[in-house]
C-alpha cells in the first residue's frame, strides 16, 4: 500500500481529533489516579461517566476516521482512529484502576536522567 502526503496528514488529524474528543469528554488521566479521584465517596459513579465519555468519545472518533478514509480513499484514517481510541480507553481504564501512590525508593534509571535537580550536588 502506498499513501499520499493527504492520506497521511489527514490520518494525523483524525488521531489529534480523536485525542481532543477524549479530552472534551473525560478528565485527564493524571486526575484519575490522583487520590482525590480515588478516595470520594462518589467513585463508582465517576468511572461511570468516564465510561460513558469515552464511549461517546470513541464513536465520534471512529466515525471521523471512517468519514475520512471514504474521503481520501485509504484505510489510514480508520486505522489511526482505532489505534489512538484504543490508547485512550486502555489509558482510562489502567488509571481507574491503578491510582497514584507516594514513590518509594529510587525511580528507575530512565526517570533519573530527567531529574534534573539531581545534578545540584
Amino acid at each position: 500500500m502506498h499513501a499520499d502526503g493527504g492520506q497521511v496528514a489527514t490520518t494525523i488529524l483524525v488521531i489529534e481529533a480523536g485525542a481532543a474528543l477524549m479530552a472534551s469528554f473525560c478528565p485527564s488521566w493524571f486526575t484519575v489516579r490522583s487520590p482525590f479521584f480515588h478516595e470520594q465517596d462518589a467513585r463508582q459513579g465517576n468511572v461511570n461517566s468516564i465510561r460513558q465519555g469515552y464511549t461517546a468519545a470513541a464513536i465520534l472518533t471512529m466515525a471521523t476516521g471512517v468519514a475520512s478514509s471514504y474521503m481520501v480513499g485509504s484505510p489510514l484514517p480508520t486505522i489511526g482512529a482505532a489505534l489512538i481510541t484504543g490508547i485512550e480507553i486502555g489509558g482510562y481504564e489502567y488509571s481507574m484502576n491503578h491510582p497514584a501512590e507516594a514513590e518509594r525508593g529510587q525511580p528507575p534509571a530512565y526517570m533519573q536522567a530527567l531529574n534534573w535537580g539531581a545534578a545540584k550536588s
